[in-house]
């Protein structure tokens, strides 16, 4: 009877376990990281509509028809806004563009008189060769500064001339790139011939 007594009490306290079928432990979950995002490169594609901004640095350098003692001579900074279109032909890209630039140019040898050169508005033809995210380019050009030389000849006297030059330019994305610009000028005036040499970075947003 004890015997029975006691295999009846482990019967009894086994079966809630059994009652409730096998226990399953679940696996941990795995937690994937996300794939990085691959950076997509610039299409390299250059045509389209543009605006942008520039600055640089100009050195003048010329003589004074009405006084040969007077040697044009001086340099400052310049910067200003530009904007222009570009047709892509796959391998050639051609363009034309207007600028306009502010600058603190001083120029003179105080021997008859100083002046200085105080803005310039410039229409830009370009032409380059399409290397993808590079862009090389010739430029030719007109345009016309604002100079003032009240020692030599009364009030403000707009001066035009041409350029020539040489620029490039690397695609950041499809719709900014930054470059650099290097034109030689040449002013014809009454008062003096004179040239002027631009250095100037610039930043474009294409839309």
């Amino acid at each position: 009877m004890m015997k029975l007594a006691v295999l009846s009490v482990a019967v009894l306290g086994a079966a809630p376990a059994f009652a409730g079928g096998p226990v399953i432990v679940a696996d941990d979950a795995v937690v994937s990281s996300p794939a990085p995002v691959a950076m997509q490169k610039p299409s390299g594609d250059w045509g389209g509509f543009y605006a942008g901004g520039q600055l640089g640095y100009g050195s003048v350098g010329g003589e004074s028809v009405l006084d040969n003692t007077f040697n044009f001579g001086g340099d400052g900074w310049l910067g200003g806004a530009h904007a222009g279109y570009r047709m892509d032909f796959g391998t050639f890209v051609a363009g034309a563009e207007v600028a306009y630039d502010l600058t603190n140019i001083e120029i003179g040898d105080g021997s008859a008189g100083d002046g200085s050169f105080d803005n310039m508005a410039s229409l830009k033809l370009t032409g380059g060769i399409d290397f993808g995210q590079w862009l090389g380019y010739g430029a030719v050009g007109m345009s016309r500064v604002g100079a003032d030389f009240s020692g030599t000849v009364s009030g403000d006297d707009g001066v035009d001339g041409r350029f020539a030059g040489l620029g490039a330019e690397y695609a950041v994305s499809d719709t900014m790139s930054v470059g650099g610009e290097l034109l030689q000028h040449k002013f014809e005036a009454d008062f003096g011939d004179f040239d002027m040499t631009t250095v100037q970075a610039k930043v474009n947003f294409r839309f």
